[in-house]
């Protein structure tokens, strides 16, 4: 048996990605974001992270969007082409944004999730997400609550030696 080598390019979110991330994000989300809300991650310019990973030849299979907010990374969306889960590329894209916010004198990042979002909450718990919280009726799609949850960019120190 053989597999099939895969080259994905990581790279910004472009305008003519837009109908491509737009129609990959309807099939990863249950209240999808708008091409508007993607043009809006474009008009952040260096407080925004807004990429896409590429498949040569097939197209964008998946892409990220955060933003600063002071000295904390706020993530807003992410998706991954349901054929291509489960092989680390979710835990990859969160990795590289959080080094870019940390180069950035980031010391947190923080979302929500949909309650109900089982495998995103152990994505985030495998990379020290915790949950702080809970917003009530969050999602104005089915009124689910949403997980707050919080990670810690940079070690916190330790206490003293004993």
């Amino acid at each position: 048996m053989t597999t099939k080598s895969v080259q994905l390019n990581w790279r910004r979110l472009e305008e003519t990605d837009i109908p491509a991330v737009s129609m990959l994000d309807h099939h990863c989300q249950g209240h999808p974001w708008t091409p508007g809300n993607f043009r809006e991650e474009l008009a952040r310019g260096d407080f925004g992270y807004a990429r896409v990973l590429e498949e040569p030849g097939v197209g964008v299979v998946g892409y990220f969007c955060a933003w600063l907010v002071a000295d904390e990374l706020h993530i807003g969306t992410l998706g991954v082409d349901p054929q291509l889960r489960r092989k680390g590329l979710g835990i990859g894209m969160v990795s590289q944004a959080h080094d870019w916010a940390k180069n950035r004198g980031a010391t947190l990042a923080h979302l929500e999730v949909r309650a109900s979002n089982e495998a995103a909450i152990a994505l985030y718990a495998k990379l020290g997400y915790r949950r702080v919280g809970i917003r009530t009726s969050y999602y104005v799609d089915n009124g689910e609550d949403a997980h707050l949850l919080l990670c810690n960019l940079v070690p916190e120190p330790s206490g003293p030696s004993a």
